[in-house]
């Protein structure tokens, strides 16, 4: 047996009614999200309840440019205009939504920079406080990474100059210690040279024991 079609009329139960308008109205703008990413196509979609509440979708969250392109278009269809001139007038429409953006942002700026405040009220005020204490904070926290990031630079600059210093130290106290042990070798050389040269005989007269003892005893012999 094939699906029962249901007959489309007004439903008269309000509970019934609500419920199909919650589900249908759910599963449009489901099939319009889709359409518009699948076949890269601009639609809005716009759906006012029986009580008045709107739910709407458009494609990339622009609805009045998709809007300002749909009354171009019925302009051009009922004038007969050229195609040209619906091109000119939805540019014409999106430069103007730009000029609108260009002058809110300077707007904005003016006032970050404590400028044109007269015509705020205090709501825009306090929400203005609050965009630049919140900016502050990044601002600050952005320094302080910074701060944070230079001194351990820094600090591994010094450590490795005390590293290379030490290097340094050391190697000149190798050099003074092998410097003054071929000193003192030397010394000791001098020393032991100087002592020997004193200990030889300074000539004949240091070894005449045994001479004169030959003469005393010649001496001794002739008496007799």
């Amino acid at each position: 047996m094939g699906k029962k079609r249901v007959e489309l009329k007004r439903i008269q139960n309000p509970s019934s009614r609500h419920a199909t308008f919650s589900k249908r109205k759910n599963g449009l703008l489901k099939k319009a999200f889709e359409l518009s990413v699948l076949c890269d196509a601009e639609v809005a979609l716009i759906i006012f309840s029986e009580t008045s509440k709107i739910y709407e979708f458009a494609s990339n969250n622009d609805m009045a440019a998709i809007l300002g392109k749909y009354r171009v278009h019925e302009e051009g269809t009922e004038t007969s205009s050229p195609t040209s001139l619906q091109n000119v007038k939805y540019h014409e429409s999106g430069l103007e939504k730009l000029q609108e953006k260009l002058n809110a942002l300077q707007k904005k700026e003016k006032n970050l920079i404590g400028e044109d405040l007269e015509v705020l009220t205090m709501k825009e005020l306090q929400r203005l406080e609050k965009q630049l204490q919140i900016g502050m904070k990044r601002i600050s926290d952005r320094k302080m990474r910074i701060f944070s990031q230079s001194s351990k630079l820094l600090t591994h600059k010094v450590r490795a100059l005390e590293d290379e210093n030490k290097k340094l130290q050391t190697k000149i106290g190798t050099r003074g210690e092998s410097s003054t042990s071929v000193q003192e070798t030397a010394a000791v050389h001098q020393t032991n040279l100087h002592l020997g040269l004193n200990t030889l005989p300074n000539g004949p007269s240091e070894m005449t024991g045994d001479g004169d003892n030959s003469q005393i005893g010649e001496t001794e012999i002739s008496n007799v």
